[in-house]
């Protein structure tokens, strides 16, 4: 068996981080109930089922990722996972008393396997806040590429389950080249930023702004017909305009398209919106146009 390649163990490190703010986010309180520290409840039942058929025996990778913050393979975890349990049962009859499958598993895996060389419990808070941060666009603060399109399958997944519309709004800076080459690079980042910060200012806490690359951003839109993410879109170009009219004079040209109206899979959305957004491109920028043609501004 050929040796992972550091892209090939980046990646899976990014699609653990992903899944950490995923519907079916595995904690402590759940990795316990599986351990048997606590009864499981109906709805983690119907989780257990959700997360076997998509994740398969890639699902004790995530249990122990829990438990250790460290990821590893399908195979060694199913064993290692095995053991712990086993271990576990042995503490707790010498014990008399039940210690948990965080104490088993720290105790296990730096004493008896010395998988941990720094053994270290982080709260599911502070996780979430590292997992989040690596998640992150280094300039502009928002999602990006990749978490983009993986958050943007959840919302699919949604739909196909819960018939939830979901709409997608794809953006970018009118002449950005022109920016860079007449006022440098670093007013280029500044013009970046500057748009970030009005995405931030004017989407919902459960709309999700990301960099989709270069000066192209994305807004997804959960739970929203199209004719309101127009409405939207219609409002972020006008602060844009409005707050860049003394400095820059910065435009912006977007593109909007809706699941199932217009799409009904990652991609084809994508391309749909990102039609609409070629075409606000080429009739004159500075502009809001729906998937059907229809424009805005």
């Amino acid at each position: 068996m050929s040796a992972r390649k550091p892209s090939d163990r980046r990646e899976t490190a990014k699609q653990q981080l992903v899944r950490i703010l995923d519907e079916d986010t595995i904690d402590l309180h759940f990795v316990s109930a599986l351990a048997g520290d606590y009864a499981m409840s109906a709805a983690e039942q119907n989780k257990l089922t959700r997360l076997k058929k998509r994740r398969g025996k890639n699902l004790y990778s995530d249990l122990l990722f829990v438990l250790s913050h460290q990821y590893l393979p399908a195979e060694q975890s199913e064993r290692i996972w095995d053991r712990i349990l086993e271990h576990k049962a042995r503490i707790s009859a010498a014990l008399g008393r039940n210690v948990g499958i965080a104490v088993a598993a720290l105790d296990f895996l730096s004493n008896i396997v010395h998988q941990l060389d720094s053994p270290v419990l982080i709260t599911e808070a502070k996780m979430s806040i590292v997992a989040d941060v690596a998640l992150r666009d280094g300039l502009t603060g928002l999602y990006d590429r990749s978490t983009f399109l993986s958050k943007l399958r959840d919302e699919i997944r949604r739909y196909e389950r819960y018939g939830n519309e979901v709409s997608l709004i794809m953006l970018d800076i009118d002449d950005f080249k022109q920016i860079n080459d007449k006022y440098g690079h670093q007013r280029g980042d500044w013009a970046l930023l500057k748009l970030s910060r009005i995405l931030q200012s004017q989407i919902r806490d459960v709309d999700i702004g990301a960099r989709y690359g270069g000066e192209e951003f994305a807004i997804i839109l959960p739970q929203t017909r199209d004719d309101e993410a127009v409405s939207l879109a219609e409002r972020v170009r006008q602060h844009v305009e409005e707050e860049c009219a003394n400095d820059l004079k910065m435009t912006i040209s977007l593109g909007v398209a809706t699941c199932p109206k217009d799409a009904q899979t990652v991609h084809d959305l994508v391309q749909q919106a990102d039609k609409a957004l070629y075409q606000s491109k080429t009739t004159g920028k500075n502009q809001v146009t729906k998937r059907e043609g229809q424009t805005e501004g």
